[in-house]
């Protein structure tokens, strides 16, 4: 079935970016022989050149739609895989800048052409598939391919282009940006969460935890996105926005990409605390370090006039349970930061803590956060829907993917997997079929992978929170 409105004739021009990929070349170069990933990005990266050159010059229609379909998928998947091997190309982002700029350069060219038809060159569908996945807005809309290329005027045409280049698909984040940068330089204990090319997209991005889903957009994201609804609440209800959410359960479930996930679902600015340049050996600075974090915090809300996430991950770190061997210092730090967490609502701060280690957090720092949720061992649906998305994402994981049956097969060997292990999994089975002859994945080289890495297992209740016995009193 032939791909519509592609016309692929009508430039000689390819459409990767050549910089961009001689500087990959040179960090493939550059890995060591037995780099797994570096040699799939290099086999990956050989197959999309050669096939764009199919593209451009078969004359057969049923072959170029081919050629361009699988040309799209494997460019993603390249594409992601770069991203989280070389994180500092940008690859994705610049590729997709490329193909457009391809477009605008042969726009002339197409318009003198004698090819009447209003096809789409088949650069622009590439673009449009990058626009997809970079997109964190699902009603972002690539602009049209007209708008670019057909307008007569010098000034509509740079004013067309000047609309392409500013078109961002993170439109919100940037605005953010620029308002947040006029505040002068971030304090170095903190930072702020900007979206990569593997980050969340939102909760649609996290398998099954549909109920947490729900509790999340109701307590967390809804008040704070739709502030007169909440005040109607809090009038006729007396609900509040909380002042904080807790996370908290086994390592590996997935607490962080939750966050991260929040911060996208409501396109609200998402700043993350440091651990390791927050305290100080100096008396008093480590409090004062905490007071900075929340008043930047603070004074980004109010420049944007909405609220913003704190992300305090290890809170256990920050305030573990007092008793005789805490010093001064000690106590200080833990009432300075109940108190800012106590005053968080107030200056439109949104705390969410995170921790493995529930048990030995601060009595009182508990009752500060109003919300305390349990991010628990992922459940047989949850299990599947990890599965599902992670080998979607592999040309040779689709039909494994589309197996209903296999997928509850393997997800019932995964009972005390946590989320992380249920990827590395997927990524040595994954590994199993490429060194086998370069086949898809199949349901047995998840259980050989499940056999050897059963130390992966975690015991969940070793994480949940210690059930204490009640006194007697009156």
């Amino acid at each position: 079935m032939r791909i519509q409105n592609i016309n692929y004739n009508y430039t000689p021009a390819f459409g990767y970016n050549k910089r961009l990929n001689k500087q990959l070349t040179q960090k493939l170069d550059q890995a060591k022989p037995d780099d797994e990933m570096a040699n799939t990005i290099r086999n990956l990266n050989n197959f999309c050149n050669s096939t764009e050159e199919l593209v451009r010059t078969s004359k057969d229609y049923e072959e170029e739609d081919d050629y361009l379909s699988a040309l799209a998928r494997t460019k993603i998947a390249l594409a992601e895989l770069v991203d989280l091997k070389y994180p500092e190309l940008n690859y994705a982002e610049r590729e997709q800048k490329s193909y457009l700029s391809e477009i605008k350069k042969n726009a002339k060219d197409l318009k003198n052409s004698e090819n009447e038809d209003d096809d789409l060159p088949w650069q622009q569908y590439l673009a449009e598939e990058f626009y997809q996945v970079l997109s964190y807005d699902p009603d972002y809309e690539i602009a049209a391919y007209d708008d670019i290329a057909f307008n007569s005027s010098k000034d509509e045409q740079q004013a067309a282009d000047n609309s392409v280049n500013s078109a961002d698909p993170t439109d919100k984040y940037a605005q953010i940006s620029t308002a947040i940068e006029s505040l002068g330089q971030i304090p170095s204990i903190i930072e702020r969460f900007t979206p990569t090319f593997s980050s969340p997209k939102g909760f649609e991005s996290l398998g099954g935890m549909v109920e947490l889903k729900d509790e999340l957009n109701d307590k967390i994201i809804y008040p704070a996105t739709h502030p007169e609804e909440a005040k109607l609440d809090f009038e006729e209800y007396g609900k509040r926005q909380p002042r904080g959410i807790m996370l908290y359960g086994p390592p590996g479930c997935g607490k962080t990409s939750i966050v991260e996930a929040m911060a996208m679902e409501s396109k609200l600015p998402l700043f993350k605390l440091k651990i390791s340049k927050a305290g100080s050996k100096y008396i008093n600075e480590t409090s004062q370090n905490y007071e900075r974090v929340f008043r930047y915090v603070a004074e980004c809300a109010q420049m944007i006039g909405e609220p913003c996430f704190l992300f305090i991950d290890e809170i256990d770190g920050f305030s573990k349970g007092r008793d005789d061997d805490n010093s001064n210092e000690d106590l200080k730090q833990i009432g300075t930061l109940l108190n800012l967490i106590e005053t968080a609502r107030d200056r439109n701060i949104v705390v969410i803590g995170a921790t493995n280690k529930y048990d030995i957090v601060d009595d009182a720092i508990k009752r500060r956060f109003d919300e305390q949720v349990y991010i628990g061992m992922p459940d047989m649906e949850t299990r599947e829907e990890v599965l599902k998305k992670s080998l979607s994402q592999r040309l040779k994981g689709v039909t494994l993917s589309e197996n209903a049956e296999a997928l509850h097969e393997i997800a019932s060997r995964l009972e005390s997997f946590p989320t992380s292990a249920i990827i590395i999994l997927t990524d040595k089975a994954s590994d199993r079929a490429r060194k086998d002859g370069r086949r898809n994945i199949l349901k047995e080289d998840f259980y050989d992978a499940i056999d050897k890495n059963q130390n992966l297992k975690i015991k969940e209740n070793n994480y949940k929170e210690e059930r204490r016995r009640t006194r007697i009193g009156f």
